[in-house]
């Protein structure tokens, strides 16, 4: 007789990765867990009024190859992280993420690229990105 073993976290991953799968399928931006496992680097983003604050855990990474682009509301970083091992090296477990990486997020309100600053201390990125004047309407006078 054949026994199978209930594993109830098995069965909560599934259903999760169902659910993900359904809110995807809208379009909609609802999934339980934000970003897949494994994503890198870890982002937060914070909105304090008139400037929005991005926070990005990038450890053992030179900011010398970090490469930061603002197009009104789209914010890009790029980068390489270095693999520490070698290839003679048996590998016995890895779960840092190494190589090449691009993460692009979708902000809620368009940048002033002028005025973005960003600092990187203890391999966390602080990127400061002020919001760009919303579109005013002008009224035009109109000449006979």
């Amino acid at each position: 007789m054949l026994l199978s073993r209930w594993d109830p976290f098995y069965d909560m991953s599934k259903t999760l990765e169902e659910m993900d799968r359904i809110f995807n399928a809208t379009n909609r931006p609802l999934g339980l867990r934000s970003v897949p496992r494994g994503t890198f680097p870890a982002i937060n983003i914070y909105d304090q009024g008139d400037k929005t604050v991005l926070f990005a855990e990038i450890p053992g990474v030179n900011p010398d190859e970090l490469e930061l682009t603002v197009l009104e509301d789209t914010v890009t970083l790029k980068g390489k992280r270095p693999d520490e091992g070698n290839v003679e090296d048996r590998m016995y477990r890895k779960e840092r993420v190494a190589g090449e990486f691009t993460r692009t997020l979708t902000l809620l309100d368009s940048v002033n690229p002028d005025k973005v600053q960003a600092q990187y201390t203890n391999g966390v990125l602080r990127v400061t990105l002020e919001k760009a004047e919303p579109a005013k309407a002008k009224k035009i006078k109109i000449q006979a």
